[in-house]
This record gives C-alpha cells, structure tokens and sequence, in this order.
C-alpha cells in the first residue's frame, strides 16, 4: 500500500511537473510571436529555439522560427526549419509556399529527377495526411469491414448483399493503402537522411578525401540527401542524382 502510495505521488508529480514545463513552453512560445510582431526577430528566434532545446516540437513552432530566420536573411536555417515543419506537416500550404520563396534566394537551381506520372500522383495523395492521421483512417476503415462482414453473413437480400460486398472491398483497400502510406509516412517523419548546407560554398569530391577529386560546388541552403558516411565525410545525394562526398560539418541533418 505504501508503495502504491509513492507511486501515486510520483505520477502526480511527474503530472504536475509536465503541465509546469508545457505552460512555460506556450508562455515562451507566445512571447516569441509578440517579439516577431515588433520586430525583434532575433529574440523571437531565441525563444523558439529554447522551447525546441527543451524537447517540444511541433510544425508550427519550427515554422515561425524559420520566418524569424527568414527575416533576420539566414536563408539556410530558414530552410532547415521550413523542411522540419514540413516533415511534421506536409500538407500545410503555407510551410510549402515559404519553403519555395526561400528556395528561391539560394545559389542553386537543382532540378529534380521527373518521376513517373503514377508514382507523382501516389506520392501527393500519401502526403495529403501525416503518419497519425492515415493510421486513425486506417482504424476507422478496418472497423467498417468487420461491421460490413457481420451484416454481410446476416443478411438475406441478395441486393444489399451486394452493396455489402462493394463497401467490404473498398474498406479493405482503404485500410491497407492507409496501412500502408502510415507506415511510410512514419518513416519519413522519423528519417534524418536529408540536410541543407550551411557553408557558403562547398567542393563535393569525388572521395572522402581532402586530394578528392572536385566534383562540382554547393552553395548555403541547398538541400541534399545522405546516402553514406566514412569518419567525418558524408555521400550525398542530390535531387538530378549527382553524388559526391562533403565534410560532414558542411551540412545539417533536418
């Protein structure tokens, strides 16, 4: 009993202490939106990097940090932050237009490898939702085929019967195709292969050697994917397929 006490106790604390720390974190957070407004985009940028050093971390946070960066001209940590709320929520228009505008004031134009028609339109409908929600619609769907199998055995009509059926199939793949784009979703949410370089230029070698061959140049800003690492050199990938190695301190993971 006494036991069960302490651990109360310590739930009640652990409680209290959560709901301590979330209300200083929203208190800070607010402040940092009040600095943003007058102008103070350097304290605004403080704030929210503090609430982030903290453990929270939502889209809207690292998406009010990357306007602060924005405003303050630190192209390549507005990116950064932009590319994280947008893997939090990659559907919110207004990280993607932000995003595109501070594209816009890099050095480099990569043009993306064209995807196939039907791997474009899959991958828009996967990103219309984050890993929670196609997991909850999941759910919701695999519920209506057991309902739709318990009405199905039970009933005589042979025309419900076959609105049954039809709804039964199309539950079926609505659950696993939200089954699965939850699953890859997560892995894209939890993934830290992508970066933006942060040296204003960089030389991609040909090795993970300084005497490397130079391959071409990066500038800030310019996103990159990491494919491999040896010692403190990092293969990166780039959107049009070049590939080549930089210093790992070059680049940072999103």
């Amino acid at each position: 009993m006494k036991m069960k006490y302490r651990l109360c106790v310590l739930i009640f604390l652990i409680l209290i202490t959560s709901s301590l720390f979330a209300n200083e974190a929203l208190e800070t957070f607010k402040k940092g939106n009040m600095l943003y407004q007058n102008g103070y985009y350097s304290k605004a940028a403080s704030n929210y990097e503090k609430i982030i050093n903290n453990g929270y971390e939502n889209a809207e946070l690292y998406y009010n940090l990357g306007n602060a960066y924005f405003r303050m001209n630190k192209i390549p940590n507005s990116i950064i932050n932009y590319e994280r709320a947008l893997r939090l929520s990659p559907d919110d228009e207004d990280i993607i237009v932000n995003l595109n505008v501070a594209n816009l004031r890099i050095v480099d134009k990569i043009e993306p490898v064209p995807k196939f028609f039907l791997v474009q339109w899959y991958e828009v409908i996967r990103n219309l939702f984050t890993s929670g929600n196609w997991a909850v619609i999941q759910v919701v769907f695999l519920w209506v085929v057991f309902i739709s199998l318990g009405v199905f055995v039970f009933l005589e009509s042979p025309f419900i019967k076959k609105i049954i059926f039809g709804t039964l199939v199309i539950s079926i793949f609505i659950s696993v195709m939200s089954l699965i784009f939850a699953i890859q979703q997560s892995g894209y949410e939890n993934s830290r292969n992508s970066a933006i370089v942060f040296e204003p230029t960089v030389y991609v070698k040909s090795s993970p050697e300084e005497d490397g061959k130079d391959l071409f140049i990066l500038h800030e800003g310019t996103k990159v994917n990491i494919v491999d690492a040896v010692g403190k050199w990092r293969k990166i990938r780039l959107a049009n397929g070049n590939i080549g190695w930089v210093p790992g301190e070059a680049v940072e993971l999103i």
